[in-house]
């Protein structure tokens, strides 16, 4: 009984590490190449495995990229959820969320490329995930912070917590997403370490500027 308890784990142990290894390649694949210019023969290869078994996990190449959207947007749930928002004065949650996004948006350039992506297929694919989740842990934080800051007389009462939200996401995603033409454009170095800490101290002023009270 033992040794048959022992296949079992390790056949466990196998898939689980053979499902691993596909979604890395295929983050990888579908980041670089987005969903139809990806091939599940180059993913099979980067994964060490065949074709077979990404169906046989998976389905077809359209579940497989919902997966890896799923996990890529649950990244950054991760990290929000690490981190004692309650316990901060609302003014100091601010200022490191702000620094929370763009220091995950640095270390995630496939996140980057995927909702671009994803972008160009016009949502189609992401209306497939259930979200509840993910998007109630972030508008919660958020809208906890202002809702302490407006109590407190940190932010002010009439300021619209959606619109601070639409802005932290795009102030800090459109850095990332447009680092190569800005760069040529502006002949300004986005890639640099010094550039994107002035960035972050520019976007952390100019939020708080319109939220907080005089």
């Amino acid at each position: 009984m033992k040794g048959i308890t022992a296949i079992f784990m390790k056949q466990k142990r196998d898939s689980e590490a053979t499902k691993n290894r596909i979604l890395m390649a295929a983050e990888a694949e579908f980041a670089d190449k987005g969903l139809y210019g990806a091939r599940i023969d180059s993913i099979a290869e980067k994964a060490q495995t065949n074709k077979r078994m990404i169906y046989q996990y998976f389905g077809n190449k359209e579940q497989l990229y919902v997966n890896i959207l799923e996990i890529t947007y649950g990244r950054l749930t991760a990290e929000e959820l690490q981190i004692e928002w309650e316990i901060m004065p609302a003014k100091i949650s601010i200022q490191k969320i702000i620094r929370l996004y763009f220091e995950f948006l640095e270390k995630n350039p496939s996140y980057v490329k995927l909702i671009l992506c994803e972008n160009l297929n016009k949502g189609k694919y992401i209306e497939q995930i259930d979200f509840t989740n993910t998007k109630s842990s972030v508008f919660h934080t958020f809208t906890d912070i202002m809702d302490r800051g407006k109590k407190t007389g940190e932010f002010k009462k009439e300021i619209d917590t959606q619109q601070v939200i639409l802005s932290l996401l795009t102030f800090t995603f459109s850095y990332f997403s447009n680092r190569y033409t800005l760069s040529k454009l502006l002949e300004f170095n986005l890639f640099d370490s010094m550039n994107t800490q002035k960035r972050i101290k520019i976007v952390t002023d100019m939020l708080l500027k319109y939220i907080c009270c005089e």
